[in-house]
């Protein structure tokens, strides 16, 4: 172990600029119950311990989007039907303020008919959907298992979500009602006024990024956006914003190791786990990630840990005591899982303890480029 530590030290020593350092202890995966329904583009949250699946969408003979809000024990790893959400949306926003859930945005897969005339004058109905973008809010509590509508989003849209001193910022995303489609917006609902203020947009904009808070600063990873930005490959980025609420301030710090989009970032002792996703460009195979990289904000380091066995991407991710619940989603092909994992981080949440191979070994670059 000496000889490997002086070894490792050797080499930082030479190299002036290492991209990923593979220091941090590796976790353990275990399976557990899966979901009851099959189905793609929901979205999770925690509350009181326990992890609430909410909406997505199917394929069937009706309407694709759905209401169904599932909830997670991991004490004994066992789920439980709850009341539906009155919107059947897919890919909304969920955030928890004072123990309520805010479904927020997201699209109705709405189905409709359409007689086609073929080349020999039959007339034969296909069935198509109609995606429809929505500024719906919704709050549920699950004290009464009860859905109360609230004040709709300005911008109806696919959007991510976070919360800050009692806020909710709905970030980025997508809107079919707007040109630009991906989007910098940025609006704040407080939940104690039931109403909507217009944000700080991003620099860039982004759909398809990791959010997440640490110490009070919102931290946008990745994704993809138009217009293009300068030395990132087509619309997939890498660069990462964070924002300053109390300086109402984005400012870029620099970049992930790998451009991608639909992965997720969980926050466990002020490191973010930034786990799957992928890649696509022009003329390229998409590229699938199995990677699991931990980015440090006060040193602004990355390290990582082994791959995962399989890839994933569109996945949810919910923390529970340094513990990473991993919810599947779809495959590119659409095809939903029910599969549920648990990433044994072996760190315990609350607990703080100084990164001292962290402050040994160094890591990758920092930041010395600000894109606007």
């Amino acid at each position: 172990m000496k000889m490997r530590l002086a070894l490792g030290i050797l080499m930082l020593t030479a190299l002036s600029v290492i991209k990923v350092v593979n220091l941090a202890a590796d976790g353990t995966w275990q399976q557990k119950a899966n979901m009851p329904t099959p189905r793609s583009g929901f979205t999770t949250c925690v509350v009181n311990g326990k992890i609430f699946a909410i909406g997505g969408y199917v394929d069937g003979l009706g309407d694709l989007s759905l209401p169904t809000v599932e909830v997670y024990d991991p004490k004994t790893d066992t789920w439980e039907r709850k009341a539906d959400m009155p919107t059947p949306r897919t890919d909304a926003a969920t955030s928890v303020v004072d123990g309520k859930i805010y479904a927020i945005g997201g699209t109705a897969l709405n189905r409709f008919e359409v007689d086609v005339l073929l080349p020999n004058n039959e007339v034969i109905r296909l069935r198509r959907w109609k995606p429809e973008d929505l500024p719906t809010v919704e709050m549920y509590d699950p004290d009464t298992d009860t859905w109360t509508p609230r004040a709709d989003m300005p911008t109806p849209r696919n959007t991510s979500t976070c919360v800050v001193d009692g806020k909710i910022f709905a970030i980025g995303g997508t809107s079919d009602k707007i040109k630009s489609f991906r989007l910098d917006t940025v609006e704040v609902y407080d939940p104690g006024t039931d109403t909507w203020a217009k944000g700080k947009n991003m620099n860039h904009a982004r759909a398809g990024a990791a959010v997440n808070v640490v110490d009070g600063k919102i931290y946008v990873m990745g994704g993809t956006g138009l217009p293009l930005i300068i030395n990132h490959p087509g619309p997939f980025l890498s660069s990462i914003e964070v924002y300053d609420s109390k300086r109402k301030h984005w400012r870029e710090i620099g970049d992930m190791p790998t451009a991608k989009s639909g992965h997720t970032a969980s926050v466990i002792n002020g490191k973010i786990y930034v786990i799957g996703g992928y890649f696509w460009n022009r003329g390229q195979r998409t590229t699938d990630f199995k990677t699991i990289e931990i980015y440090h904000p006060r040193t602004r380091r990355w390290t990582q840990k082994s791959d995962m066995s399989v890839a994933r991407i569109g996945h949810k991710a919910e923390v529970i005591n340094g513990d990473i619940y991993i919810f599947s989603d779809a495959s590119h092909n659409d095809v939903p899982f029910t599969t549920v994992e648990v990433y044994n981080t072996e760190e315990r949440q609350g607990v703080n303890p100084v990164d001292k191979l962290l402050k040994t070994w160094g890591v990758i670059k920092k930041v010395d480029r600000h894109h606007r």
